[in-house]
Parts: structure tokens; sequence; C-alpha cells
């Protein structure tokens, strides 16, 4: 497995990695090295090696060690892993988008490995709220190019909306989606009057949203707070957006918190919130569902496929907080609807969306492109 970021960075990809790999490993016997980058954050570097699965899941942190959005870190993982993958002799190698492209391809021109590359999530279908650094087109270039035309053989989409696309420029392709872990979010924790928003101050959530919807309720819910868990670029400006609205007092950021206190925030919240404008498959809609709390979100690729709406969460289109506010409303004074929504929800990612079910489909697809032909 070839993984970008890793802890203390969290979010949808190094969970969905080391999660499917444990998985693997105790399913089905698998050996997995997971290579990453050594990261420094907060004047702290992580470099050490670890172990999950009894040994059989390793995880590699590859120097030099760099702050995640350094350009040296990040160009240099382009090539970092590739003396591993040639001398190691693995029988596949699974990148997981988007610069592990760059190894995963090289492994399959240089190696007898069958190759594997899942997208987790791509604007290339809208474009829309990807990035708005100086060097988006640069990058979008570089996305097309590693997603679209190295060639792999098997490319795994997390939803279906992604597959037309992918299907213009792969031949051999499938839509596994991401899984949780249930037993993480059984955790005893009494409910609050918050509403939650948890995940990457990143453009493309549109966090700004929130906080305007949340700002038109008014008094109406002058008990309920905004609680928004994460970091990111939009950090300041959101800030500084709940201010200029006039709802600083009752929006609390709380910034990075620990892999063992998501579980309760996600418990004690009457609500969680969405409002990305794209996703591949979020992470954070199925932990929502497994701590049964309901869900106003996007209609947009990646959750419209996944929700069924006024059944498991309730659907707004994007960019629009009128509307958001106008749900989160609804769902706040109809709390018997709402909590059917959450029950349905939970019962659905029971049956559906087990990391042991991913892992199955994802050893199906190893077993038929090592097989011989």
């Amino acid at each position: 497995m070839i993984q970008d970021d890793w802890w203390p960075r969290t979010g949808g990809g190094p969970v969905h990695v080391k999660e499917l790999s444990v998985a693997l490993a105790d399913q089905f016997g698998h050996t997995i090295d997971i290579y990453t980058r050594a990261l420094e954050k907060d004047g702290q570097t992580h470099t050490d090696t670890e172990t999950f699965a009894n040994g059989n899941v390793r995880v590699h942190r590859l120097k030099p060690s760099t702050e995640y959005w350094n350009s040296i870190g990040r160009i240099s993982s382009l090539v970092t892993s590739v003396p591993h993958i040639l001398t190691e002799e693995f029988d596949i190698v699974h990148g997981h988008t988007f610069l592990p492209a760059v190894p995963t391809r090289t492994a399959g021109a240089l190696t007898d490995a069958a190759t594997v590359f899942t997208v987790h999530g791509t604007a290339l279908n809208s474009g829309v709220g990807r990035d708005e650094s100086a060097f988006a087109h640069v990058k979008r270039r570089l996305e097309r190019l590693f997603v679209l035309n190295f060639d792999y053989d098997h490319v795994i989409s997390v939803n279906t909306e992604h597959l037309d696309l992918l299907g213009d420029h792969h031949t051999d392709l499938s839509c596994v989606p991401n899984g949780v872990n249930l037993e993480r979010f059984d955790v005893n924790v009494d409910r609050r009057d918050e509403i939650l928003f948890l995940g990457r101050l990143a453009p493309k959530k549109r966090v700004t949203d929130l906080i305007d919807a949340f700002a038109r309720l008014g008094d109406d819910y002058s008990e309920t707070d905004l609680v928004i868990v994460g970091t990111g670029p939009k950090s300041e400006e959101l800030k500084a957006r709940a201010k200029q609205m006039g709802v600083q007092d009752r929006v609390r950021f709380e910034g990075r918190v620990s892999d063992e206190a998501i579980p309760r925030y996600y418990r004690r919240a009457r609500l969680f919130v969405l409002p990305s404008v794209w996703e591949g498959h979020p992470l954070t809609l199925l932990e929502a569902w497994a701590a049964e709390v309901p869900v106003v979100t996007s209609d947009v690729e990646g959750i419209g496929e996944f929700v069924d709406h006024e059944e498991t969460g309730y659907l707004v289109p994007p960019e629009t907080p009128a509307q958001l506010a106008d749900a989160i409303r609804y769902a706040l004074s109809n709390p018997d609807e709402s909590e059917s929504w959450a029950e349905n929800a939970y019962e659905l990612v029971s049956e559906e969306y087990s990391w042991d079910g991913v892992a199955e489909r994802t050893n199906q697809i190893y077993e038929r492109i090592t097989s011989p032909r």
C-alpha cells in the first residue's frame, strides 16, 4: 500500500488504508507494507515504524520529514518508496490517490507486481471547490495524468459517480465504497445541544455555508452550539466569518482532536452537517451513521448516491445557506423524524459498510488480477 498522508494528519485516506490493511491481514492472511511520508507537525517529527495485526501490517514513514504541504516533502514522496518496491518483490502494489500514482505506475512498468489504484475523490468531473491556490491549474493537469492516463491492472473508485469518467480511460475498474468500524463508535455519551461538523477546513467542505446557515437560525435555538472539529487552510477565515455573522460566542472551533475523542463528539451531537460541494465517499458520513446521529448534507457527487433523502438523512442543494438553515431547523424541530433517519442509517451501515466487507471485495480483485491468465 502507498498512502500520501498519515497520522498526525487525519482524514479519510489514512483511516481507509489502515482499516483495509488490518482487515486484509486478519481475514486473508496477507502481509502488508504501507509506505507513507515522515511528517512534522507542531514541532514534532513522526518517523517511527508502526505495526498492526500481529505484525502483519507494517507502516514505514519515509524521509525527508516535513510538514505535509511542504513542496519538498510532497515531491520527494513520488520517489522515496520506489527503491522498496523494486527490491521487496511484492505481489501487488496498491496506491491511493493521488501522488502515490507515480510509484504505483512505476511498479507496473519495472516489476512483475500487479497494480491497483484507488480513487478516493476527484474534482475532474466538476472542477468545483477543489483548489484556490495559484498552481491549481498545474495540479489539475497532474491529477488528470495520474488518475486517467496512467495504466493500472485495476482501478477502484469509492463511489459509482466516478465510474463513467474512469471508464473512458480504464478497462478494468470497480466501485468499492469506504467502510467504518462500528465498535469504535459504541461509546456512552449523553446528547448535547450541539450541531457538529468534523473534517478538513478546506474550500470544498464549504463550512462558510454552515456558519451562515447557523446564523440564520437566529434566536430560535439559542441554546444550541455549532462545534467545528478539524484544521485546514480555511481556519482563520471561518473564525472571522463567525465573528462577522455575530455568532462567535456559539461557534466552537475545537481544532484537531485525538482519534480517541472523535467518537464522543459524534455521539453527543444532535445533528451532523456536511455541506461539501463534492466528495469521494466521506468517511465522516459513515462515522455519523455509526454513532447514530442524524445527518444533514449536500446532494452532490460522492454523497447523494449514498443518502436516501428523509430516510437515512436530509439532502440539500450545495452552496445554499438558506436551504441548509431550513434543513437544520427542520431536523431540530422534528426530533422523532430525524432520529428515525439515524436509526435507518445505522441499520444500513451495519449491513453494507463494514471493513470486513470492503476487504473481501478488495481481496477478490487481488485474486483475479494475480491469477494466471
